[in-house]
């Protein structure tokens, strides 16, 4: 939906799902009864799933509660079977919950972590987002910087060389494929750090994938296939812990852990090849491209991208090249990394410079 809402004219809806945050979810809570949003009066509803506690996180929340007036909260209990007693399960169950809430004009579902403090302006900025014509948001998200530095500056130098890189990443993404709802500047993260999705979209979709990990980039896979419009804006912002036990397998923590336990042993810090992302580019550009060409052309360029035509016969009409760009050029983020961090960001920026030469030169 484009164009002229109102702030209080969204409905917003903050969905967490909560696993022995005892020591960290009041933090959370104050900084949304603290948002910008509604101009500091208008109630920010929160639905908090408590999966599986066992560290007091209720009686945290309940106390911190009675301290912040802004906030309509849920907490909710659930005691999941191990089977599902995971970060996929809670977060599904809170979007749910929160899309249910949603009951008056458009809304939206925010979800975050529940040791994320979001910036005071976190709800207004996407709102504004939406405004904008967006259908998914996705937030920025930092390390928190004391604890950060905690970890001494080995990590730091590995958690800077990283951030760079992926937004080294993220600019040839933005020079190779550009998107129109999506420009330059922007940032790449749309995790459930910081992620929100039109409330109706929700719906369509089927909610979120109950998945034990990477719950969150597949509903943002499942959304693009269906012509949804992803944004990063630069002032989405939310900061996250630099804690090194998680709550969730394969979550930050892990990633913080293996990049110590890197530099203990005296490993390189590997990523993606640069080779290996601009490939992936290029045929990401090459197949949204695909529903541009008349047919004849359309199945030769399908055979030169290793395509049985025939597959493009089932491509949603409306909707084809977010469709056809999930199902055979999706994001990689376990791609396998081969190529040293220093390297990688010297043969990456060289391809910048080369793409940006081209595009002045025309």
């Amino acid at each position: 939906m484009t164009g002229s809402l109102t702030a209080l004219s969204w409905q917003p809806v903050v969905a967490v799902p909560v696993r022995n945050e005892a020591r960290r979810i009041a933090a959370l809570l104050r900084a949304l009864n603290g948002q910008s949003w509604g101009q500091g009066a208008e109630q920010v509803p929160v639905v908090l799933v408590l999966n599986n506690c066992t560290d007091g996180t209720r009686t945290i929340c309940e106390a911190a509660l009675r301290d912040l007036p802004r906030l309509r909260a849920e907490v909710i209990d659930v005691d999941l079977p191990a089977a599902s007693a995971h970060v996929g399960t809670a977060r599904r169950m809170a979007m749910d919950r929160a899309a249910a809430l949603c009951t008056r004009g458009p809304g939206a579902v925010l979800t975050t972590d529940a040791d994320a403090v979001p910036d005071r302006d976190w709800i207004a900025a996407t709102v504004r987002a939406l405004d904008r014509g967006a259908d998914l948001v996705g937030g920025k998200l930092t390390g928190n910087r004391e604890e950060e530095e905690r970890l001494g500056p080995a990590f730091n130098a590995r958690a800077g060389a990283a951030a760079a890189y992926a937004a080294h990443c993220d600019r040839l993404a933005a020079l190779i494929d550009p998107l129109d709802h999506d420009p330059w500047p922007r940032h790449a993260d749309h995790t459930g750090g910081s992620l929100a999705i039109r409330t109706d979209l929700y719906r369509a979709l089927g909610g979120l994938p109950p998945l034990p990990r990477r719950e969150d980039l597949a509903l943002v896979s499942l959304a693009r296939a269906a012509g949804a419009r992803l944004v990063h804006p630069l002032d989405v912002r939310v900061e996250v812990s630099a804690r090194l036990i998680g709550r969730a397998e394969g979550g930050m923590a892990d990633c913080l852990k293996a990049w110590m336990r890197a530099e203990s042993e005296g490993r390189p810090h590997l990523v993606e090849a640069p080779a290996r992302v601009e490939a992936r580019l290029k045929r990401r550009r090459a197949v949204r491209d695909l529903v541009r060409l008349a047919a004849p052309a359309r199945e030769r360029a399908a055979r030169s991208l290793g395509l049985d035509p025939r597959t493009l016969r089932d491509a949603p009409e409306g909707h084809a090249a977010g469709w056809l760009v999930e199902r055979f050029a999706p994001d990689e983020p376990d791609a396998e990394a081969t190529v040293p961090i220093g390297e990688a960001l010297a043969a990456i920026g060289g391809m910048i410079a080369t793409y940006e030469g081209t595009m002045r030169a025309a």
